[in-house]
């Protein structure tokens, strides 16, 4: 009897050696009402609960046969293959549903995913940039990134909330930050609940006031290049490190055969503290003009 209850023992151990659960991992969605909760990863299968709030009293929702998720390394989609707590297409009245789906098992290596509802779903829910990461290591990563924006003797420098003026009061940039290795804009574009945005890096760059230097967009951080977003979604956008000597850019953004302007944010940005050019008020917000 011992013998059989250790190898049961064992057995759930190994099955479950390999499960991962991911809380509240970071994410955009293209709807703020639409998050995703968890995410439970076995050698099986991989379960996403995916939760849709609204304030409406009379609010519904549903999920249509099949989403899927992509590996945003490889590109490489999976199929939903099981609607566990409810029917594919069915309305579910109320303002808190939860829907948990199964997907097939993802390879150990893939530690990034978008949510997406079946193709031809008219204004589908899209959920990208969901972090899986391998062995569970979000802590440890986040640490690591951490120590490395603001290593190199604190040359870090990172600018909140700055005040700003605007020729388009959707547009606002919210964060900018700025180290050796290279620049990050993080900015704001509010379409309310019934508009749709599409952004791609590659009308993006960022002008050295002084000398008309062009600095194009590397990549997106956390949205990809010419997908519909809704709502008031927060895009991240990186570039390579500015000089020290930068301390005026203007952020701007094209048309595709670069004829005109769509929008363009000037930012004031003085040089970091361990610079040759000591400023006083380095530690201080700084202002951004929009034009």
């Amino acid at each position: 009897m011992k013998k059989i209850l250790l190898l049961t023992a064992m057995f759930l151990v190994a099955l479950t050696a390999g499960a991962q659960t991911y809380n509240n991992p970071s994410q955009n969605s293209n709807d703020s009402r639409v998050k995703i909760t968890k995410v439970e990863r076995t050698s099986d299968a991989t379960i996403v609960y995916l939760k849709y709030t609204s304030n409406s009293a009379n609010a519904w929702s549903r999920i249509d046969a099949y989403p899927y998720l992509k590996d945003e390394a490889t590109g490489k989609k999976y199929q939903a293959t099981d609607a566990l707590n409810f029917k594919w297409g069915v309305k579910y009245k109320g303002g808190n549903t939860t829907f948990k789906i199964e997907f097939p098992p993802l390879p150990k290596s893939t530690s990034r995913v978008t949510f997406r509802e079946a193709a031809g779903v008219e204004n589908p829910f899209i959920v990208s940039n969901i972090s899986l990461p391998v062995n569970g290591q979000q802590k440890k990563s986040a640490q690591t990134n951490a120590k490395k924006q603001t290593s190199s003797g604190g040359s870090s420098k990172t600018y909140n909330n700055p005040k700003q003026t605007t020729n388009n009061k959707s547009i606002r940039v919210v964060k900018v930050i700025r180290t050796k290795e290279y620049t990050i804009v993080h900015f704001t574009y509010n379409l309310g609940n019934y508009n749709a945005l599409k952004m791609n890096t590659a009308k993006m760059s960022l002008v050295d006031d002084d000398t008309e230097t062009v600095y194009k967009a590397v990549k997106p951080l956390n949205f990809q290049n010419d997908q519909a977003y809704h709502g008031n979604p927060t895009f991240k956008v990186q570039f390579k490190a500015l000089p020290r000597s930068v301390s005026v850019v203007r952020f701007r953004e094209t048309s595709k055969d670069n004829s005109y302007l769509t929008w363009s944010v000037k930012i004031q940005l003085p040089p970091p503290a361990n610079s040759q050019h000591k400023n006083n008020n380095n530690n201080k917000t700084v202002n951004i003009n929009v034009y």
